[in-house]
């Protein structure tokens, strides 16, 4: 057997919480439970460089116990992380567009950071109006990319397609990580709040920035993979399963003076319960 768990969306700057204690609470609480590897969905600071050395750290303290990966969410992408950085990046925990058999089974986590198509949002046929409402109002317009969103989404959906070839040619169960959600259906229901025509565009364009129907197509088409494991959408989201996928979000989500996404009292009852523990 190997225990696994699965975590992200912690946004330990955004949230306010010490990095020092997070990585002792983290650290000890998967020692503690006996996890022996620990995937990481994206989304820690706002910065990639603080969030590569969090998890070299926490990869460090846990050393002798539990291996530690992660990817990439929007969030990590905002500061230094220029794109040929974030796309081939030397680093042994770091686990986009690459796998990691679990020893003793069948499994292999095939890892992917993903992206966005506005393949969820009623203006997925005007990608342009998407386009100029990003750079006007989101921040996903400051990451450093060569094409625009559609270009680097078919990237990642070449990349996923390579691996899950690889993976059933080694006649392996791939359980798949990834940041953005891979179905429209994950979304929560439409706000009863919404009344105007300005603010279901808003809620429109935000819905195309979600994740792609596409990554789900392709996923759900392979016949080998089981669990898909995603962030981003905050909140909780119900289990999803479609064609033989079921797909799970572990997302902790964000608490400040404007928002408030916790279940529980204080982050580490929060990153608790919405951590996921699996034994294979």
């Amino acid at each position: 057997m190997v225990r696994i768990a699965i975590s992200s969306d912690n946004h330990l700057d955004v949230n306010q919480v010490d990095p020092a204690a997070a990585l002792t609470l983290q650290a000890t609480y998967l020692r503690d439970h006996g996890v022996q590897y620990y995937f990481y969905g994206g989304d820690l600071f706002n910065d990639f460089s603080r969030t590569r050395r969090y998890m070299a750290a926490l990869r460090d303290r846990l050393a002798a116990t539990t291996r530690v990966y992660y990817i990439a969410g929007n969030h990590d992408l905002l500061q230094h992380a220029p794109y040929g950085l974030v796309e081939g990046m030397p680093d042994p925990g770091y686990l986009h567009n690459r796998y990691v058999d679990l020893p003793g089974t069948a499994w292999r986590v095939v890892g992917n950071n993903g992206w966005y198509d506005y393949s969820f949002s009623t203006y997925r046929d005007d990608p342009a109006a998407v386009r100029q409402w990003k750079r006007v109002y989101w921040l996903d317009s400051e990451i450093d990319q060569p094409g625009d969103d559609q270009e680097r989404m078919t990237t990642v959906l070449d990349q996923v397609k390579s691996q899950l070839t690889l993976s059933r040619q080694a006649d392996k169960r791939v359980l798949f990580l990834t940041h953005f959600a891979p179905r429209h259906e994950l979304l929560a229901p439409h706000p009863a709040a919404i009344h105007t025509a300005r603010q279901e565009r808003f809620y429109q364009m935000i819905n195309a920035m979600m994740g792609s129907d596409r990554l789900g197509d392709l996923l759900e088409g392979v016949g080998n993979v089981k669990e898909v494991f995603y962030g981003h959408l905050h909140g909780h989201h119900p289990a999803l399963t479609r064609h033989g996928v079921t797909y799970l979000n572990q997302a902790v989500g964000v608490r400040n003076k404007r928002i408030d996404e916790w279940q529980a009292a204080d982050f580490a009852a929060q990153w608790q319960a919405r951590l996921r523990i699996i034994d294979l």
